[in-house]
């Protein structure tokens, strides 16, 4: 198994690795809601430059989600 590292994701990428056992679809829906719904979650990441329908996660927004949900 590969280590996580945090490095900039595609937002699919990174939900798919989250919600393996979701088809992908499902898997982008249940990502944003867990960013809007986890309490504390949707300020940090917006003070990061998230913007809803973000395509490429940075860095630090990867930090920001793996200190709110742990690493996938």
């Amino acid at each position: 198994m590969e280590r996580f590292s945090i490095t900039s994701y595609l937002f699919g990428d990174l939900a798919q690795m989250y919600y393996p056992d979701h088809p992908y679809d499902s898997a982008l829906r249940l990502f944003r809601r867990e960013i809007h719904e986890t309490r504390g979650m949707w300020k940090a990441m917006q003070a990061v430059g998230y913007k809803d329908y973000t395509k490429v996660l940075t860095r630090k927004q990867v930090k920001t989600i793996v200190q709110f949900l742990g690493e996938p």
